[in-house]
């Protein structure tokens, strides 16, 4: 499947949620590389972008997140996140067989509000 910089068709980020700054970090331990999770999650009807030469956006009307591989077997992630839908995202990875931990930060980026891991 390519993805291009372009992007796959699929749901764009709601203009409300797009005006945010970053408020998810992640990890994706021992997981496939980035443009395999582009993949996994344009099969799964998401919107997916290659950002660079090994880094691909991906997002829905209430997530955009950006995976970045620092390592051959992990995948950070940022972005934003609808925040009454964090724990929908943590699902989405698990029901991906992936490994994952998340931080949900408040607006201004002052307060963790929530962990999640699995």
């Amino acid at each position: 499947m390519e993805i291009t910089s372009g992007g796959t068709p699929g749901p764009r980020l709601a203009d409300r949620l797009a005006a945010l700054d970053n408020n998810l970090y992640g990890r994706l331990q021992q997981a496939p590389k980035a443009k395999i999770l582009a993949e996994m999650f344009v099969r799964a009807g998401w919107r997916a972008r290659a950002s660079s030469w090994n880094e691909y956006e991906v997002e829905h009307d209430w997530v955009c997140i950006e995976l970045v591989e620092p390592s051959p077997d992990e995948c950070l992630f940022s972005g934003v996140v609808d925040p009454s839908r964090v724990d929908e995202l943590g699902a989405i990875l698990a029901g991906f067989g992936l490994r994952y931990s998340i931080e949900l930060w408040s607006a201004d980026r002052t307060s963790l509000l929530r962990e999640l891991a699995g």
